[in-house]
């Protein structure tokens, strides 16, 4: 298998596709819904990074925020999206606007210069408002092994198991549960706090 692409292909199947590969995708999606009806009104301002397909921004809508933007490096994933309950901007940079919630979910493990990436959202969140990131954060060969078995019992095959592991190698940039602690609070980020993981995936929650 040939380096991981966000193109056409992966686009036509993502969201069945990350339901097999990324633990509590939809509990997740759920925490990001919950932690917004808490902490935003209906018409603040939520950028969602790395939208994909724009499953997350779907959930949202339905639980009635109406001030939605989704931001993707992949123009195939965003050919895929409902442009009637947000907006979307192809780039792979954070964009230049003020918002109240910022979600990365399952992103930034494929940016190098994360801690820059990271930056960027700071600044661009309003005070008091709220960042959920989700992140793979560990290569430990044990949780390797329970993750792979993990995918196996969600209907991945063993053959497809092995081809994503190679497939993703090279373009993921994996640190731990402590330096995204660490970094956050660097940042400035405070009331920083674990609120969802499964082998080896781990979702901080904080505010500006």
């Amino acid at each position: 298998m040939s380096q991981w692409k966000f193109d056409n292909i992966v686009a036509k199947t993502f969201t069945k596709h990350a339901r097999q590969h990324i633990p509590n995708y939809d509990l997740v999606i759920d925490k990001c819904t919950d932690m917004c009806n808490w902490h935003l009104k209906k018409d603040d301002r939520i950028i969602d990074v790395g939208s994909a397909t724009g499953e997350t921004l779907q959930r949202l809508y339905q639980a009635g925020f109406t001030n939605l933007t989704g931001v993707d490096a992949s123009q195939d994933m965003l050919a895929y999206c409902d442009k009637n309950i947000a907006r979307y901007i192809h780039s792979n940079k954070f964009p230049d606007e003020l918002f109240n919630a910022v979600l990365c979910n399952w992103t930034l493990h494929f940016i190098e210069e994360k801690e820059k990436y990271l930056i960027d959202i700071y600044r661009n969140l309003n005070d008091n408002g709220i960042f959920i990131l989700s992140e793979k954060t560990s290569l430990n060969p044990t949780s390797i092994k329970f993750y792979h078995e993990w995918k196996y019992s969600q209907g991945a095959s063993w053959d497809e198991i092995a081809a994503k592991e190679q497939a993703v190698k090279d373009i993921m940039y994996i640190k731990d549960p402590k330096w995204y602690m660490d970094t956050l609070s660097q940042i400035g980020f405070r009331d920083i706090q674990i609120i969802d993981a499964s082998w080896c995936f781990t979702t901080f929650m904080c505010v500006k």
